[in-house]
């Protein structure tokens, strides 16, 4: 796979939701962010801590933003990401996520970016995110939301 130049981000990392992890990366990935849609369904996975969505691939859109400009991703970043969405690049099916190539539909455009995808089936039993946009379902139902 190659190195990252942008990072499409639909869930708890976007600069919609406040945590370390935002806090230190989404300034070091530059200005550009841009807000897009990828093909697929959300779901909304619970833990003790607050909400957070997995994006199911298929019919349907999934809001978020597409970050990053056309340098790759720093190395040191995308390790503190990796480990976050426990990606493992050695042994990429073996985590909880993987990153993989999507198209983020813009408004300028199409874009190429990576993005944390699952690695297993998502539970039929997982409540889904009408409308596919995380941080306005969270917002609306005031839902706690992981943030750690």
């Amino acid at each position: 796979m190659d190195w990252p130049r942008r990072l499409f981000f639909y869930g708890t990392l976007t600069h919609e939701h406040d945590n370390a992890l935002t806090r230190l990366i989404l300034p070091r990935l530059g200005t550009w962010a841009r807000r897009g849609w990828v093909r697929g369904t959300l779901r909304l996975i619970p833990d003790p801590d607050g909400v957070y969505p997995v994006l199911v691939p298929g019919a349907g859109r999934v809001w978020g933003w597409a970050y990053g400009e056309c340098r790759p991703v720093p190395r040191a970043m995308l390790a503190a990401l990796d480990d976050w969405e426990q990606y493992d690049p050695q042994r990429p099916r073996r985590g909880e996520y993987r990153r993989a190539a999507v198209i983020v539909h813009t408004r300028g455009g199409p874009v190429r970016a990576q993005a944390y995808l699952p690695n297993r089936r998502a539970h039929p039993g997982l409540a889904p995110v009408p409308g596919g946009d995380f941080a306005a379902h969270a917002a609306a139902r005031k839902l706690g939301v992981l943030t750690g």
